[in-house]
Protein backbone atom coordinates (compact mmCIF):
# COMPACT_ATOMS: atom_id res chain seq x y z
CA UNK A 1 0.00 0.00 0.00
CA UNK A 2 0.67 3.86 -0.46
CA UNK A 3 1.21 6.24 2.04
CA UNK A 4 -2.03 7.86 1.98
CA UNK A 5 -3.47 4.01 2.03
CA UNK A 6 -1.00 3.59 5.21
CA UNK A 7 -2.29 6.81 6.76
CA UNK A 8 -5.78 6.29 6.53
CA UNK A 9 -6.00 2.24 7.47
CA UNK A 10 -3.33 3.55 10.51
CA UNK A 11 -6.05 6.72 11.79
CA UNK A 12 -9.02 4.61 11.73
CA UNK A 13 -6.84 1.35 14.06
CA UNK A 14 -5.00 4.13 16.16
CA UNK A 15 -8.09 5.24 17.18
CA UNK A 16 -9.55 1.56 18.25
CA UNK A 17 -6.32 0.47 19.71
CA UNK A 18 -6.16 3.79 21.81
CA UNK A 19 -9.84 3.13 22.79
CA UNK A 20 -8.82 -0.47 23.90
CA UNK A 21 -6.11 0.97 26.16
CA UNK A 22 -8.08 3.93 27.72
CA UNK A 23 -11.57 2.95 26.80
CA UNK A 24 -12.07 6.55 25.60
CA UNK A 25 -13.18 7.58 22.42
CA UNK A 26 -10.43 9.54 19.98
CA UNK A 27 -11.06 11.39 16.63
CA UNK A 28 -7.81 11.31 13.91
CA UNK A 29 -7.01 13.59 11.21
CA UNK A 30 -4.88 14.22 8.59
CA UNK A 31 -2.42 16.78 8.73
CA UNK A 32 0.69 18.79 7.87
CA UNK A 33 2.87 19.97 10.17
CA UNK A 34 5.22 22.84 9.32
CA UNK A 35 8.19 23.51 11.19
CA UNK A 36 11.22 25.41 11.58
CA UNK A 37 14.43 23.82 9.95
CA UNK A 38 12.74 21.85 6.89
CA UNK A 39 11.62 19.14 9.76
CA UNK A 40 7.71 19.55 7.56
CA UNK A 41 5.98 16.42 7.73
CA UNK A 42 2.88 14.86 6.74
CA UNK A 43 0.94 13.79 10.08
CA UNK A 44 -2.26 12.41 11.76
CA UNK A 45 -3.53 14.57 15.06
CA UNK A 46 -5.30 12.64 17.53
CA UNK A 47 -7.51 14.21 20.31
CA UNK A 48 -9.85 12.57 22.83
CA UNK A 49 -13.37 13.37 21.73
CA UNK A 50 -14.95 16.71 22.43
CA UNK A 51 -11.16 17.81 23.01
CA UNK A 52 -9.35 20.74 21.60
CA UNK A 53 -5.55 19.60 22.69
CA UNK A 54 -4.28 16.47 20.72
CA UNK A 55 -0.84 14.97 19.80
CA UNK A 56 1.00 15.03 16.14
CA UNK A 57 2.41 11.88 15.34
CA UNK A 58 4.83 11.58 12.04
CA UNK A 59 2.89 9.60 10.17
CA UNK A 60 5.70 9.90 7.48
CA UNK A 61 8.54 8.05 9.60
CA UNK A 62 5.52 5.39 10.44
CA UNK A 63 5.59 4.64 7.25
CA UNK A 64 9.32 4.48 6.32
CA UNK A 65 9.12 1.58 9.54
CA UNK A 66 6.22 -0.23 7.62
CA UNK A 67 8.54 -0.02 4.31
CA UNK A 68 11.71 -1.42 6.23
CA UNK A 69 10.20 -4.63 7.12
CA UNK A 70 8.60 -3.95 10.28
CA UNK A 71 5.32 -5.91 10.66
CA UNK A 72 1.76 -3.01 10.02
CA UNK A 73 0.51 -4.68 13.31
CA UNK A 74 3.71 -3.72 15.32
CA UNK A 75 3.67 0.24 13.39
CA UNK A 76 0.52 0.52 15.00
CA UNK A 77 1.50 -0.79 18.66
CA UNK A 78 4.47 1.74 18.23
CA UNK A 79 2.18 4.67 17.02
CA UNK A 80 -0.32 3.86 19.72
CA UNK A 81 2.68 3.82 22.61
CA UNK A 82 4.01 7.62 21.07
CA UNK A 83 0.30 8.95 21.52
CA UNK A 84 -0.40 7.16 24.91
CA UNK A 85 3.38 8.91 26.03
CA UNK A 86 2.40 12.14 24.41
CA UNK A 87 -1.24 12.49 26.48
CA UNK A 88 0.62 11.25 29.09
CA UNK A 89 3.55 13.95 29.05
CA UNK A 90 1.18 16.24 27.50
CA UNK A 91 2.46 20.18 29.26
CA UNK A 92 -0.77 21.80 31.33
CA UNK A 93 -0.86 25.04 30.98
CA UNK A 94 -4.23 27.79 31.86
CA UNK A 95 -5.54 29.08 28.18
CA UNK A 96 -6.44 32.24 30.37
CA UNK A 97 -2.10 32.54 31.35
CA UNK A 98 -1.34 32.08 27.88
CA UNK A 99 -3.26 34.93 26.69
CA UNK A 100 -1.76 36.91 29.13
CA UNK A 101 1.51 38.45 27.83
CA UNK A 102 2.91 39.45 31.62
CA UNK A 103 2.78 36.13 32.67
CA UNK A 104 4.06 34.60 29.28
CA UNK A 105 7.31 36.47 29.24
CA UNK A 106 8.69 34.83 31.78
CA UNK A 107 8.73 32.03 29.75
CA UNK A 108 10.70 32.96 26.89
CA UNK A 109 13.23 31.02 25.89
CA UNK A 110 15.68 32.14 22.45
CA UNK A 111 16.32 29.39 19.37
CA UNK A 112 18.38 30.20 16.58
CA UNK A 113 18.31 28.85 13.06
CA UNK A 114 19.24 28.95 9.35
CA UNK A 115 18.23 31.79 7.93
CA UNK A 116 18.38 30.54 4.17
CA UNK A 117 16.74 27.11 5.36
CA UNK A 118 13.85 29.19 7.19
CA UNK A 119 12.98 31.90 4.88
CA UNK A 120 9.32 31.49 4.24
CA UNK A 121 8.51 30.48 8.05
CA UNK A 122 10.56 32.90 8.98
CA UNK A 123 8.17 35.47 7.38
CA UNK A 124 5.58 34.98 9.99
CA UNK A 125 7.74 35.23 12.95
CA UNK A 126 9.70 37.60 14.59
CA UNK A 127 13.09 37.01 14.46
CA UNK A 128 16.18 39.28 14.46
CA UNK A 129 19.14 38.09 12.04
CA UNK A 130 22.52 37.34 13.16
CA UNK A 131 25.27 37.30 10.52
CA UNK A 132 23.52 33.94 8.34
CA UNK A 133 21.25 32.98 11.38
CA UNK A 134 17.80 34.30 12.78
CA UNK A 135 16.86 34.28 16.68
CA UNK A 136 13.80 33.40 17.31
CA UNK A 137 11.38 33.08 20.50
CA UNK A 138 9.16 30.49 21.77
CA UNK A 139 7.28 30.16 24.99
CA UNK A 140 8.23 27.13 27.40
CA UNK A 141 5.42 25.11 28.65
CA UNK A 142 6.62 22.13 29.83
CA UNK A 143 9.70 20.42 30.52
CA UNK A 144 11.08 17.46 31.47
CA UNK A 145 13.99 14.87 31.14
CA UNK A 146 13.32 13.56 27.43
CA UNK A 147 11.56 16.75 25.62
CA UNK A 148 10.78 20.41 25.96
CA UNK A 149 7.21 21.69 25.50
CA UNK A 150 7.32 24.78 23.22
CA UNK A 151 5.14 27.41 21.50
CA UNK A 152 6.70 29.32 18.54
CA UNK A 153 6.10 33.26 19.02
CA UNK A 154 4.06 34.10 15.64
CA UNK A 155 3.52 37.63 14.44
CA UNK A 156 -0.04 36.93 14.76
CA UNK A 157 0.61 36.08 18.47
CA UNK A 158 2.48 39.84 19.00
CA UNK A 159 -0.57 41.45 17.05
CA UNK A 160 -2.67 39.57 19.90
CA UNK A 161 -0.41 40.72 22.69
CA UNK A 162 -0.37 44.02 21.44
CA UNK A 163 3.80 44.19 21.72
CA UNK A 164 6.49 45.11 18.73
CA UNK A 165 9.24 42.26 17.83
CA UNK A 166 11.59 44.84 19.92
CA UNK A 167 10.20 44.51 23.05
CA UNK A 168 9.81 40.54 22.51
CA UNK A 169 13.40 40.32 22.10
CA UNK A 170 14.11 42.77 25.12
CA UNK A 171 12.18 40.22 27.20
CA UNK A 172 13.95 37.42 26.04
CA UNK A 173 17.40 38.72 26.63
CA UNK A 174 16.58 39.27 30.07
CA UNK A 175 14.66 35.81 30.84
CA UNK A 176 15.76 33.86 28.71
CA UNK A 177 19.14 33.11 30.50
CA UNK A 178 17.68 32.73 34.26
CA UNK A 179 15.21 30.12 32.72
CA UNK A 180 17.74 28.28 30.36
CA UNK A 181 20.81 29.23 31.83
CA UNK A 182 23.98 28.69 29.74
CA UNK A 183 26.86 26.48 30.28
CA UNK A 184 30.48 26.14 28.85
CA UNK A 185 32.42 22.98 29.48
CA UNK A 186 35.92 21.70 28.47
CA UNK A 187 35.89 18.95 25.93
CA UNK A 188 37.17 16.23 28.56
CA UNK A 189 34.93 17.18 30.69
CA UNK A 190 31.84 16.69 27.93
CA UNK A 191 33.72 13.01 26.80
CA UNK A 192 34.16 12.11 30.71
CA UNK A 193 30.25 12.98 31.81
CA UNK A 194 29.39 11.60 28.10
CA UNK A 195 31.01 7.82 29.52
CA UNK A 196 30.13 8.22 33.10
CA UNK A 197 33.94 8.81 34.53
CA UNK A 198 35.81 11.27 36.41
CA UNK A 199 37.85 13.81 34.26
CA UNK A 200 41.13 12.32 35.67
CA UNK A 201 40.28 9.26 34.69
CA UNK A 202 39.27 9.75 30.54
CA UNK A 203 42.88 9.36 29.48
CA UNK A 204 42.77 5.63 30.78
CA UNK A 205 39.39 4.97 29.78
CA UNK A 206 40.27 6.69 25.78
CA UNK A 207 43.71 4.37 26.28
CA UNK A 208 45.88 7.78 26.47
CA UNK A 209 48.39 7.82 29.00
CA UNK A 210 46.66 11.03 30.40
CA UNK A 211 43.58 13.14 29.70
CA UNK A 212 44.12 15.22 26.78
CA UNK A 213 43.89 18.67 27.23
CA UNK A 214 41.45 19.67 24.23
CA UNK A 215 41.61 23.30 23.23
CA UNK A 216 37.44 23.53 22.81
CA UNK A 217 34.64 23.90 24.50
CA UNK A 218 31.28 23.35 24.55
CA UNK A 219 28.22 25.71 25.03
CA UNK A 220 24.95 24.83 25.22
CA UNK A 221 22.09 25.39 28.04
CA UNK A 222 21.78 23.07 31.22
CA UNK A 223 18.75 21.06 29.06
CA UNK A 224 20.97 20.64 25.83
CA UNK A 225 18.28 21.29 24.26
CA UNK A 226 17.61 23.93 21.46
CA UNK A 227 20.98 25.49 23.09
CA UNK A 228 22.73 27.14 20.40
CA UNK A 229 20.20 30.01 21.25
CA UNK A 230 22.84 31.02 24.03
CA UNK A 231 24.40 33.01 21.41
CA UNK A 232 21.93 35.41 21.66
CA UNK A 233 22.14 35.96 25.90
CA UNK A 234 23.36 39.62 26.50
CA UNK A 235 27.07 39.18 27.82
CA UNK A 236 27.38 35.36 26.34
CA UNK A 237 30.19 36.02 23.92
CA UNK A 238 32.65 38.19 26.86
CA UNK A 239 32.09 35.15 29.42
CA UNK A 240 33.12 32.94 26.90
CA UNK A 241 36.28 34.98 25.64
CA UNK A 242 37.08 34.96 29.81
CA UNK A 243 36.73 31.00 29.91
CA UNK A 244 38.61 30.19 26.87
CA UNK A 245 41.39 33.01 26.99
CA UNK A 246 40.85 35.84 24.51
CA UNK A 247 39.35 35.59 20.57
CA UNK A 248 37.68 32.45 19.66
CA UNK A 249 36.27 30.61 17.09
CA UNK A 250 32.40 29.27 17.01
CA UNK A 251 31.81 26.31 14.75
CA UNK A 252 27.57 25.78 14.97
CA UNK A 253 27.99 22.08 15.84
CA UNK A 254 23.71 21.56 15.60
CA UNK A 255 20.82 23.93 16.91
CA UNK A 256 21.73 22.23 20.31
CA UNK A 257 25.20 23.52 21.34
CA UNK A 258 28.22 25.11 19.32
CA UNK A 259 32.44 24.55 20.08
CA UNK A 260 34.01 27.52 20.65
CA UNK A 261 38.19 26.84 19.64
CA UNK A 262 40.53 29.75 21.18
CA UNK A 263 42.02 31.82 18.50
CA UNK A 264 45.54 31.39 19.10
CA UNK A 265 46.16 33.68 15.54
CA UNK A 266 47.55 30.32 13.90
CA UNK A 267 44.24 28.86 12.89
CA UNK A 268 43.26 29.20 9.45
CA UNK A 269 38.99 29.61 9.47
CA UNK A 270 38.65 27.24 6.21
CA UNK A 271 40.32 24.26 7.95
CA UNK A 272 37.68 24.33 10.44
CA UNK A 273 34.34 25.23 7.87
CA UNK A 274 35.67 21.97 6.28
CA UNK A 275 35.26 20.16 9.19
CA UNK A 276 31.46 21.28 10.14
CA UNK A 277 30.56 20.82 6.55
CA UNK A 278 31.62 17.43 6.43
CA UNK A 279 30.43 16.97 10.08
CA UNK A 280 27.13 18.23 8.93
CA UNK A 281 26.85 16.05 5.76
CA UNK A 282 27.94 12.66 7.44
CA UNK A 283 26.56 12.86 11.14
CA UNK A 284 23.77 15.84 11.69
CA UNK A 285 20.58 15.26 10.93
CA UNK A 286 19.08 18.60 8.23
CA UNK A 287 16.57 19.27 11.23
CA UNK A 288 19.56 19.85 13.66
CA UNK A 289 21.83 21.63 11.04
CA UNK A 290 22.65 25.24 12.17
CA UNK A 291 25.34 26.56 9.39
CA UNK A 292 27.91 24.95 7.38
CA UNK A 293 29.86 28.76 8.46
CA UNK A 294 32.49 28.83 11.31
CA UNK A 295 32.03 32.43 13.14
CA UNK A 296 34.41 34.80 15.19
CA UNK A 297 34.50 36.55 18.44
CA UNK A 298 37.03 39.56 18.41
CA UNK A 299 36.94 40.08 22.35
CA UNK A 300 38.99 43.27 21.83
CA UNK A 301 36.12 44.96 19.40
CA UNK A 302 33.52 43.48 20.81
CA UNK A 303 32.95 41.85 17.73
CA UNK A 304 30.91 38.42 16.60
CA UNK A 305 31.06 38.12 12.61
CA UNK A 306 31.31 35.35 9.92
CA UNK A 307 35.04 33.78 10.58
CA UNK A 308 35.52 35.08 6.91
CA UNK A 309 34.64 39.14 7.73
CA UNK A 310 37.42 38.61 10.58
CA UNK A 311 40.06 37.45 8.21
CA UNK A 312 39.47 39.86 5.88
CA UNK A 313 39.22 42.62 8.45
CA UNK A 314 42.57 41.56 9.76
CA UNK A 315 44.22 41.25 6.37
CA UNK A 316 43.11 45.16 5.76
CA UNK A 317 44.34 46.06 9.13
CA UNK A 318 47.69 44.46 8.19
CA UNK A 319 47.65 45.95 5.22
CA UNK A 320 46.98 49.65 6.58
CA UNK A 321 49.49 48.88 8.96
CA UNK A 322 52.18 48.22 6.43
CA UNK A 323 50.95 50.97 4.73
CA UNK A 324 51.64 52.95 7.53
CA UNK A 325 54.96 51.88 8.09
CA UNK A 326 56.25 52.47 4.49
CA UNK A 327 54.55 55.88 4.89
CA UNK A 328 56.23 56.39 7.48
CA UNK A 329 60.16 55.34 6.16
CA UNK A 330 59.65 57.19 3.03
CA UNK A 331 58.74 60.47 5.25
CA UNK A 332 61.79 59.78 7.39
CA UNK A 333 63.90 59.35 4.13
CA UNK A 334 62.25 62.29 2.86
CA UNK A 335 63.41 64.50 5.72
CA UNK A 336 66.61 63.09 5.97
CA UNK A 337 66.94 64.53 2.38
CA UNK A 338 65.64 67.56 2.87
CA UNK A 339 68.12 68.01 6.05
CA UNK A 340 70.60 67.12 3.80
CA UNK A 341 69.54 69.81 0.95
CA UNK A 342 69.47 72.18 3.25
CA UNK A 343 72.79 71.98 5.04
CA UNK A 344 75.12 74.66 3.94
CA UNK A 345 77.47 74.03 1.32
CA UNK A 346 81.68 74.37 2.18
CA UNK A 347 83.48 76.49 -0.15
CA UNK A 348 85.63 74.45 -2.11
CA UNK A 349 89.35 75.47 -1.39
CA UNK A 350 91.46 77.09 -4.05
CA UNK A 351 93.89 75.20 -6.78
CA UNK A 352 97.52 76.95 -5.63
CA UNK A 353 99.23 77.18 -9.12
CA UNK A 354 102.03 75.12 -9.32
CA UNK A 355 105.48 76.97 -9.10
CA UNK A 356 108.17 76.31 -12.19
CA UNK A 357 110.80 74.54 -10.39
CA UNK A 358 113.22 74.57 -13.91
CA UNK A 359 116.20 75.91 -14.14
Amino acid sequence: MDFEEFRERLMEDLKDSLHDRTGKEYTADANHVKKLQNADYDGIVIRPEGDQVGVNLDAQMLFKAYESGKSYDEVVEQATNIVAEGFENQPSFSVEDFSNYDVMKEKLAIQVVSTERNTEMLEKIPHKEVEDMSMVCRFVVGNNENEMGTVLVTNQMLESYGITGEQLFNDAAKYAPELRPSEIKGMADVLAEMMGVDVSELGETMGMPESPELPMYVASTHDKMNGAGIIGYPGFMDMASEKVGGDFFLLPSSVHEVLLIPDDGKTDYRNLESMVREVNATQVELKDQLSDNVYHYDSKEKVFELAEKFDARKKERTSEKGDKEKGSVLKDLDSKKKEISDKPKDKAPKAHKKEDMSL
